[in-house]
């Protein structure tokens, strides 16, 4: 009879595999979304006084050395729960609940500040709907696709990413042909557009690189599908690394473009917060602003489902070690094999995005504080596990297991505590919350928690 029950449970809990190397890549990039680093420019460059491409390629670097950390990870162990699950199996289960807990900010919020912006954007388009009605119908469109299965979220997702490359394309076509009849810089070759002396801070470069880490999020997302991958060990570390180096180099390419294209002045920008719309205007192309706006709508709505799915993910696997309560978190549904209950939890929190409505930039700050905790704990995990446990040696192992992992490891605390002070102070707030609970957990830290089931 317990072997029957074991059987049943197992069956219960057992994810589909589906997915291929080519739509976790797909599933990645709609999460980044390609079309994004648009919305950045005038962010970006205001705060840096104009470096904009310098700061992705400082963010794209430290993202790099993290991603083929992740690879290992992911690789070492294809389970669902990414962070959570390298730092509960690396260093142990009390600093894995940690990490999880603080990953979860990240992955509740950036779902949360898409559907907002989705809504903001729309209500453009057509004012006569609010934006908490657009909310609400972009979160219940959402649920839909995730309740009933990665395959039908992969779909959609693999459309939204083609729409924002062609908008990309179309978009530097025209800011070339901008600059090679004499507009912006003049130039193709414009070497302030990366780095220009006299207004280069190290320090508004580094709060910059930290903001922009959430661009990066996607290759982290795709982990939490680890047990819905087929060939995880093999296919995983490759979606991580080329969906991180190839995001990289795109936005670098489309930022410093944008940078020839119109260079930037201090006080031109009218709102930083919607300086792509002036943008279009200044290359003269303002029709694109129509365009940009669906093309925003379809990169929230798969940036949602990605964020949305690996939300409940990271639930199911915390559920499953009995961190939260297994009956609801650990359930999976038996049709669609898909954890139902975590996407309804989520899709609930989405709804929040209605009380944001006039902060959508304080709730976009938030969201890198638990990437980049996330990026530290994998770094580290990578020492911890390969150097110190498994006792790899030797030239190779130094350069894989040692030097990368700790160089990614200082720049992304470096990024961490560059960020504004409204992130880290709702940041550390999140994570003492997360001590207070794992200590009642536990019981005053006396009793371990449950081991992981790999």
């Amino acid at each position: 009879m317990e072997d029957m029950n074991t059987k049943v449970s197992t069956q219960t809990t057992e994810l589909k595999r589906v997915l291929k190397l080519p739509t976790l890549v797909c599933q990645g990039l709609a999460y980044l979304c390609p079309a994004c680093v648009l919305m950045y420019y005038g962010i970006i460059n205001v705060l840096t006084d104009g470096h904009f491409p310098l700061v992705l390629i400082v963010a794209g670097i430290a993202m790099t050395l993290t991603a083929l950390s992740y690879a290992k990870m992911c690789r070492k162990y294809p389970v669902a729960g990414s962070v959570y699950s390298y730092v509960s199996k690396s260093i142990g289960p009390k600093t894995g609940f940690i990490s999880g807990w603080g990953l979860m900010l990240d992955y509740f919020l950036l779902p949360m500040t898409c559907y907002l912006s989705c809504g903001l954007y729309l209500n453009i388009m057509f004012p006569a709907v609010p934006v908490w009605a657009w909310v609400i119908i972009a979160v219940i469109f959402v649920g839909i696709c995730n309740y009933v299965g990665v395959g039908v979220a992969s779909i959609i997702n693999n459309i939204n990413v083609i729409a924002p490359i062609a908008a990309l394309v179309v978009t530097l076509i025209f800011i070339i042909k901008y600059v090679l009849g004499g507009g912006g810089a003049g130039t193709l070759i414009y070497p302030e557009a990366f780095y220009n002396p006299e207004t280069f801070n190290i320090n508004t470069i580094m709060t910059g690189a930290g903001i922009m880490a959430i661009v990066f999020v996607g290759f982290d997302s795709v982990t939490t599908y680890a047990e819905e991958t087929i060939n995880p060990e093999k296919n995983m570390p490759r979606a991580v690394v080329l969906i991180c180096v190839g995001a990289a180099i795109e936005f670098i390419i489309v930022a410093y473009f944008m940078n020839c294209g119109w260079p930037y002045e201090p006080g031109v920008i009218e709102n930083p917060d919607t300086a792509i719309t002036e943008y279009n205007i200044q290359i003269g192309i303002g029709w694109m602003n129509s365009i940009f706006i669906v093309i925003n709508t379809l990169a929230c709505i798969g940036c949602c489902i990605a964020g949305q799915g690996a939300t409940a993910r990271i639930l199911l696997g915390m559920g499953r070690d009995g961190f939260l309560p297994k009956k609801f978190f650990g359930y999976v549904h038996p049709k669609f094999k898909t954890p139902s209950r975590n996407i309804l939890l989520t899709a609930i929190v989405g709804l929040t995005a209605i009380l944001f409505q006039n902060s959508l930039m304080n709730a976009m700050s938030l969201v890198s504080f638990g990437a980049l905790l996330g990026f530290i704990l994998t770094n580290i995990c990578v020492i911890v596990r390969f150097w110190v446990k498994d006792k790899e040696r030797g030239g190779a192992a130094l350069i894989k297991y040692i030097i990368i992992p700790v160089l990614a490891a200082i720049v992304c605390v470096y990024l961490w505590l560059s960020l504004p002070v409204m992130a880290k102070i709702v940041g550390f707030s999140w994570l003492a919350i997360g001590i207070i609970v794992l200590a009642i957990k536990t019981k005053g830290f006396r009793e371990m928690p449950p081991e992981l089931n790999l």
